[in-house]
């Protein structure tokens, strides 16, 4: 497989197919070319178009047996949603962090961090916690979420994730379609820039090409945390016959992100400002708003990556009832962290405690994806069967820094709390971790439809993971217990039921049993021998509508997920087993007034807590406590009014309300609810557009995340930016 990889440069044939794409393809140039974005600030609910995800029967979102959400280009455009992480905030019950350790996590459906799986054109990075970067959104054409565990393919070694699945869809090269030039720039607070240009023709009736190249810097609201992001993707399609299409993609991204690691807690008794609603702990320890803007990094602080993702996608269609799809794909990473990131503060000295620490990954993914489908049976009893081969290989390197030297790892140097001098990284001791997994799966789909009354949905996934994990110490020994080598056997189900109870509202039910990622649950088991695979089990109801002459759409899903995992506490301690679970409530409307007044909203209700559960991280019981970065509830709304004074102005109003969460499993420290407004005003030209937007009207000061790894910190969300942006199309 590496030789055909490298004989492609960069390839791969991804399931995410021409046929899946259908209404996309479908679109006439002059709809392609539309830059009509006026109205869809407040976000349609696609129940009417083809999601790309957990979809293998290309339907209609309305029809699908679960929930999958999705955000469009046109209200990535309307928003000014600039990254991934923007665009899937918007989406109902998903919160997200920007700790710099990991960029970005996300938390949904009582889970967080690696139960949610990201996806980039249906093919997974791995754990979200090594791989996912800030992405800038102009490559974009539409992000997708699908909820719980109810996806059985496009997964990375059984990565299902508890909580669901991210997908980044690309934009595509068109055939038949006249040369357009796309231009997005964009300047903000905090000398904050984005210049963006995409190039997409056709090269003649049989193939067409798109280029797109997006760069973002910014000097950062904290002191010297300055970033930048440049994005170059190109795609080929050719389709030498009505029957068989080949799209050959790269995707280059290089970034370098904000040295901001947090804000340090202090007694609330020495802060010169002291915030008590942004963290309340039980030991009163608060945030100093005096050290809002301030960096305790080192002046020589490195968060940089590059990757590359190279793939050919291969499409046939054999007759009107059979098609094949194939996927040859590569993914390389390489990530480096130099930083003093721990921040605590001394009672006794009144200053902050800084470690050092130095992570370095390399990353390669490689694999081949194949898939048929085929339809038969009659108009009573209708049947669709899908069959996916899934194979590839996850070779994985970290080298770890700390001072050996040193009396307490995190104790390396003391700057003073409101004017810290830098200061420089200095030399580590390293060490090297490796790890080798390799997947080959069998997943079969199929859909029966009674009379197009009854839908029932039977999917089976069937994997072979050998994985391949040494732990070597930092005098180069391995370390026996926390090194595995084994192969793992493993099955997934779903099941689901979907009925139109008419011709505008269709009711769903699922179960689903799979698995979190290998590499997620070993940190439950002190000797590795011991490692045996987490089980995760989700029944979902929901209710999908379209009504109104589809001026108002609306969906309601019902859930109940429990995830099981062994653990061992020590050594030779007997195996217990830890329990999470989850039930809650999710609700999603857009509704048009009129042809000028447009609102939406959705609000997500969460009841997660922790069964029998030791957190082998810290250590501690936390049993009947409420998992990490999971709030009770979480609540947006958006409104949009356009042709002001009979001109083509637009303007639009956001609101986000997050509830309380705790910032560890002890559940001693909580994140306080936080309120977010964001305005826009907007201009339309014939081919331009030119948007004014504030973030963070009311300049809330909060903390939307928690780094568990980081107790004595937390980042704190950006304070009130605005942005104008001019976006053109020739």
């Amino acid at each position: 497989m590496t030789c055909i990889l490298s004989a492609f440069i960069t390839v791969n044939l991804a399931a995410s197919d021409q046929a899946d794409q259908a209404d996309f393809f479908e679109l006439s140039l002059g709809e392609l070319a539309n830059f009509d974005v006026t109205g869809a600030a407040v976000r349609s609910l696609n129940l009417n178009k083809r999601p790309h995800s957990n979809n293998p029967h290309r339907l209609n979102n309305q029809l699908i047996s679960a929930s999958v959400e999705v955000v469009d280009r046109k209200t990535i455009e309307a928003r000014s949603l600039k990254n991934v992480v923007e665009v899937v905030e918007s989406m109902v019950g998903v919160l997200s962090g920007e700790s710099p350790s990991e960029p970005y996590s996300f938390s949904t459906r009582g889970f967080s961090r690696n139960s949610i799986n990201v996806l980039y054109d249906g093919l997974s990075m791995g754990m979200s916690t090594l791989n996912m970067r800030p992405k800038n959104t102009f490559n974009v054409e539409q992000i997708e979420v699908a909820k719980g565990v109810s996806s059985l393919t496009a997964e990375e070694g059984g990565a299902g994730g508890a909580g669901g699945s991210v997908n980044i869809i690309s934009k595509k090269p068109q055939l038949n379609q006249a040369t357009a030039i796309d231009v997005l720039t964009s300047y903000g607070r905090y000398n904050t820039s984005s210049t963006n240009v995409g190039i997409s023709s056709a090269v003649n009736e049989k193939s067409a090409y798109r280029i797109g190249v997006s760069r973002y810097s910014s000097d950062g609201w904290v002191n010297n945390t300055d970033s930048s992001t440049l994005e170059t993707t190109a795609s080929y399609l050719f389709a030498p016959s009505d029957s068989f299409n080949i799209t050959a993609s790269l995707n280059y991204e290089d970034d370098s992100l904000p040295a901001y690691w947090g804000t340090p807690l202090v007694p609330a008794s020495v802060a010169q400002d002291a915030d008590g609603s942004v963290v309340s702990t039980e030991d009163n320890r608060v945030i100093d708003k005096a050290t809002r803007y301030v960096n305790y990094n080192v002046a020589d602080s490195v968060i940089d990556s590059t990757s590359l993702w190279s793939r050919i996608d291969m499409n046939w269609t054999l007759s009107a009832a059979t098609s094949m799809q194939a996927t040859i794909y590569q993914f390389d990473a390489d990530r480096q962290w130099q930083n003093a990131e721990s921040y605590t503060y001394n009672t006794t000295s009144n200053d902050i405690r800084r470690d050092r620490l130095l992570i370095e990954h390399e990353r390669q993914i490689q694999g081949l994806n194949l898939a048929l489908n085929h339809g038969f049976g009659n108009e009573n009893l209708k049947h669709d069967l899908v069959i996916k081969l899934e194979s590839s290989e996850n070779d994985f390197t970290r080298i770890t820094g700390f001072d050996m030297n040193a009396a307490d790892f995190y104790d390396i140097d003391s700057v003073d709390l409101y004017t810290p001098q830098a200061g420089v990284f200095g030399d580590v001791d390293q060490r090297q971790d490796k790890q080798i997994k390799t997947l080959n799966a069998l997943v079969l789909e199929h859909r029966v439809s009674i009379e197009d009354a009854w839908f029932i949905d039977l999917g089976v996934r069937a994997e072979h993971i050998s994985f391949d994990r040494q732990y070597i110490q930092f005098d180069g020994t391995i370390r026996q217990r926390q090194s595995l080598d084994t192969n793992i056997n493993q099955m997934s189900y779903y099941l689901g039921l979907m009925h139109p109870i008419s011709s505008q509202h269709n009711i769903y039910l699922n179960y689903a049993m799979k698995h979190d990622p290998i590499e997620n649950d070993i940190k439950y088991f002190y000797d590795l021998s011991n490692f045996k695979p987490s089980d995760v089990n989700q029944w979902e109801l929901g209710l999908k509508s379209v009504f109104n002459e589809d001026r108002t759409e609306l969906t309601l899903a019902i859930y109940d997920i429990e995830k099981t995992v062994d653990y061992q506490s020590s050594d030779n301690a007997a195996l217990k087993t830890n329990e999470q679970t989850s039930q809650g409530a999710e609700f999603a409307i857009k509704h048009e007034l009129n042809a000028q007044f447009r609102i939406g909203g959705n609000l997500a209700y969460t009841d997660a807590k922790y069964g029998h559960y030791y957190d082998p991280e810290w250590g501690v019981d936390a049993s009947n406590n409420r998992p990490v970065n999971v709030p009770e509830s979480m609540l947006s709304a958006w409104l949009s009014y356009n042709t002001i004074f009979n001109l083509p102005i637009e303007m639009g109003l956001g609101y986000n309300r997050v509830d309380k969460r705790f910032a560890n499993t002890e559940n001693t420290t909580v994140l306080d609810e936080y309120q977010l407004f964001n305005v826009f005003v907007a201009y339309k030209a014939d081919d331009y557009r030119l948007g004014f937007n504030v973030r963070n009207l009311t300049d809330e000061i909060y903390a939307p995340w928690s780094d568990t790894f980081y107790p004595d910190q937390v980042v704190l969300g950006s304070p009130r930016t605005y942005e104008i942006s001019v976006r053109a199309r020739f």
